[in-house]
């Protein structure tokens, strides 16, 4: 894992991409002699004067030819606001965005949180991508590869605090036919560019793509270019679930030797449920939630986790109350938890789990020693807090922080209380790209450290998760007291007794 450090991340590549290359080798020369035929082939490059802002409309279509998904990016400048709309899921709406400081999104709820860390690059790259920023970048040629019968020259383009990107130019036409984002990093994505089109006449911009293996087909079918945008436009929209909160009392929670399970009432019904970080929103027991009366959406979709992917029911949740704060208006996929046994759930018959929402528009406060929780109003000041403060990665709704491996190796660890006590999980690249020892899938751990907090000799295997990721679950959370700031991409961590 690299710096977390995001603050005018996007402004920076950008400006970069404008500053001209200095004392080429031969390799960058031809590196220059592909981006200079890219150029001529779309006819603009980002920070010419051509284009000041842009709105694009576009959707997804799966390999049946369904539509799945619609598109609304919205830029001026260097700021964006993207929109994802899920036509499966009851239309349930997602954005992205830049500020110009900072990356943000949004949840199913409309809860903003900001982005930091390898996603924000990635974010960065992908921006410039889009926009035409890579031209004017520094360059290098790597080499010739042939894709489909064809050879294309390979380009790999650098960004000051962003991700590399590796463009695979056609050499006849000047087009990327391909593009590689972080290659070999945390958070490799490759494009494969399908289509140009004209935004305005001899103005090219990339029309459709693919990404990695999957088969869904992102098409953009309108562009209108240098447009009126208001401050509005680009920011966060505003949320549709929302937060009553109390005087923050401490309640009480149940601490066993592998859960942490947290009563709540929901639409007047008291259920008991595991206390999940690793869960990338609420879930309900189906029986659960058919007994609270939560409304169900239309449309289906599915959940991922460890032991594999499982249907879910879209739901809405009228007010959801965690002591003395309740949680109003917020959307809650349910499953058959008894036929999927998803994290075996204890044969316990658990009503859920909770996870993502709640933290995601509240500060909350775990007293994992004490077995207490409370949950605060996001504008609390949290400036006397005495724990470790950690700048966390939210982008996969579970937090994520940057760890060091056995002194040497980077890894991205995310934290999971849902995950039960037992051998720590992690990702292929650790090994591959790492060079983490194994044996038979799994190595010792002699150290595993962030800041002055070190986690040590325990067995990790590979498992279940991706890249460089590392699982930590109870057995390491449990020797500690959090406080959960989500709505500023933070954590405080405090050693406690256990």
């Amino acid at each position: 894992m690299r710096s977390f450090s995001t603050l005018a991340l996007l402004a920076v590549a950008l400006a970069a991409a404008r500053t001209p290359a200095f004392a080429l080798s031969n390799d960058d020369a031809q590196a220059q002699a592909l981006l200079a035929k890219h150029r001529a082939f779309v006819g603009w490059q980002f920070g010419d004067g051509t284009f000041k802002s842009m709105r694009i409309t576009g959707d997804v279509t799966n390999e049946k030819g369904e539509k799945t998904a619609s598109l609304v990016d919205l830029s001026s400048g260097l700021l964006f606001n993207n929109t994802y709309v899920d036509l499966k899921q009851d239309n349930v709406t997602t954005h992205e965005g830049f500020t110009g400081n900072v990356f943000w999104q949004t949840d199913n709820t409309g809860f903003t949180t900001p982005v930091y860390g390898d996603y924000a690059k990635y974010l960065a790259s992908f921006t410039i991508l889009q926009h035409e920023g890579t031209t004017g970048l520094p360059s290098s040629f790597v080499g010739n590869k042939t894709i489909d019968g064809k050879s294309l020259g390979v380009v790999r383009v650098t960004l000051a605090h962003g991700d590399p990107i590796d463009l695979y130019v056609d050499p006849a036409t000047g087009a990327y036919v391909k593009a590689v984002i972080d290659p070999d990093g945390a958070y490799e994505t490759t494009y494969h560019i399908r289509s140009y089109q004209d935004v305005v006449p001899g103005k090219k911009a990339m029309a459709s793509f693919t990404i990695d293996d999957d088969k869904a087909v992102f098409s953009y079918s309108k562009f209108e270019p240098n447009i009126a945008v208001t401050d509005e436009d680009l920011h966060p929209p505003a949320q549709t679930a929302s937060w009553t909160f109390g005087a923050g009392a401490p309640f009480p929670i149940t601490v066993t030797h592998d859960r942490l399970l947290i009563d709540a009432v929901v639409n007047g019904v008291k259920g008991r449920f595991i206390l999940d970080t690793g869960a990338d929103s609420i879930y309900l027991d189906d029986r659960f939630a058919d007994r609270a009366n939560v409304a169900v959406l239309h449309g289906s979709g599915t959940a991922y986790s460890l032991y594999g992917e499982v249907s879910t029911r879209l739901r809405n949740v009228k007010s959801m109350t965690f002591g003395d704060a309740t949680l109003h208006n917020v959307i809650a996929p349910s499953q058959n938890f008894e036929k999927y046994d998803y994290r075996g759930m204890d044969a316990r018959g658990y009503d859920g789990l909770i996870g993502f929402d709640l933290f995601a528009g509240a500060i909350v406060k775990l007293d994992i020693y004490a077995a207490t929780m409370a949950i605060l109003d996001p504008t609390t000041d949290l400036s006397a807090e005495k724990g470790l403060p950690i700048t966390v990665d939210l982008s996969q709704g579970i937090p994520a922080v940057p760890m060091t491996l056995n002194k040497t190796i980077t890894a991205n660890a995310l934290l999971d209380t849902g995950s039960p006590p037992g051998t720590i999980f992690f990702g292929p690249d650790l090994v591959k790209k790492r060079h983490f020892k194994v044996v038979d899938g799994c190595g010792y751990i002699d150290s595993l450290a962030v800041g002055p907090i070190t986690y040590s000799n325990v067995v990790a295997c590979q498992y279940g998760v991706a890249a460089s990721d590392m699982l930590l679950g109870f057995d390491f959370l449990k020797h500690f007291d959090f406080v959960f700031d989500y709505p500023h991409g933070r954590m405080f961590m405090h050693p406690n007794k256990n």
